[in-house]
């Protein structure tokens, strides 16, 4: 029963760091030879369970002073984890209310 809650646990922990990942990438949109990370999502043998290991994209360079960030595709990245995360919150909320309204009785 618990077991979907872990999954949707480790999924918004996964959307919570791809935030701090994305939000830090915008920060250094104009810092000299920054180069932007991203979040990649892993699953293991346990099906509830999803990890995340961050890694830098040290392949691409977009600017003249060896930056690579760049801020538009950095903002529709954060609004598709946004919409992603109010997802996974949502459905943790339903499956509150369900517990909730097992222990009650309804």
């Amino acid at each position: 029963m618990f077991q979907k809650m872990n999954l949707l646990e480790s999924a918004m922990n996964v959307a919570v760091l791809n935030t701090q990942v994305i939000s830090n990438n915008i920060a250094n949109a104009s810092t000299p030879n920054f180069k932007a990370s991203y979040v990649i999502a892993q699953t293991h043998e346990d099906p509830n369970r999803i990890t995340a290991k961050v890694v830098k994209d040290l392949s691409t360079s977009i600017s003249n002073d060896g930056n690579n960030v760049d801020v538009n595709t950095q903002m529709a990245l954060l609004s598709k984890n946004t919409i992603r995360y109010e997802v996974l919150t949502q459905l943790a909320s339903m499956s509150f209310k369900r517990y909730t309204d097992v222990l009650r009785g309804a």
